[in-house]
C-alpha cells in the first residue's frame, strides 16, 4: 500500500489482502520471466506434472483458463519442448497434453524460482506464523471457492502462481 492510499480503504482487510496480492503476483512474473515462462505456463507445467496427461479442455478447466486462451500458453510451451500435444486416438477432435522431460526440468527451475521469491516474500514471518498465515489463507481460498462454485468443485490454491 502506497501513502496514497486513503486510510477509509487501508482499514479494509480486502483492500490489504488484494494490494498484497499484487505485490505478490509481481514478485512471481518477475521470477518466473527469469525462466522463460508466465505464471499460466507454470501452472499449466505445475498441473501436467501433478495429474499426468490430459485433455486440453480438462487442462484449461483444471487451472481456470478459457478453453481458448490456452493454446496461446500450450503453443509456447510447445516450441520450448515442455509440452507435447497429440489427437486422442478415441476422439481425433480432442488433444492430449503430455508433460515432457524438457518441461519437467522447466518445472524444476521454475520452483526453484519461486522458492527463492516466496523466501523473500515472506521473510517477514517465522515458521509458526508462516505455517498458520498459509492454513488460514487456504482456509479462506476454500471458503471462498465453496461460495462461488459449491464444494463438489473446489480447486487446488496452487493454480494460483
Amino acid at each position: 500500500m502506497s501513502a496514497d492510499d486513503p486510510a477509509a480503504l487501508t482499514d479494509r482487510l480486502g483492500y490489504t489482502l488484494v494490494k498484497t496480492a499484487l505485490r505478490v503476483r509481481q514478485q512471481y512474473v518477475q521470477s518466473l520471466s527469469e525462466v522463460g515462462l508466465l505464471p499460466n505456463e507454470h501452472a499449466l507445467l505445475s498441473t501436467l506434472k501433478g495429474r499426468g496427461a490430459c485433455h486440453q479442455k480438462e487442462l484449461a478447466a483444471r487451472v481456470v483458463l478459457d478453453p481458448g486462451d490456452i493454446i496461446a500458453y500450450l503453443d509456447n510451451l510447445d516450441r520450448a519442448g515442455a509440452v507435447e500435444r497429440a489427437r486422442d486416438p478415441k476422439d481425433r477432435r480432442r488433444q492430449i497434453v503430455t508433460l515432457t522431460a524438457a518441461g519437467r526440468r522447466l518445472l524444476a527451475r521454475a520452483d526453484a524460482a519461486l522458492d527463492v521469491a516466496e523466501a523473500s516474500i515472506f521473510a517477514c514471518f517465522d515458521d509458526d506464523e508462516r505455517a498458520r498465515f498459509e492454513g488460514r489463507l487456504v482456509r479462506l481460498f476454500r471458503h471462498l471457492n465453496d461460495d462461488a462454485a459449491g464444494p463438489a468443485t473446489t480447486a487446488d490454491p496452487g493454480g494460483l502462481a
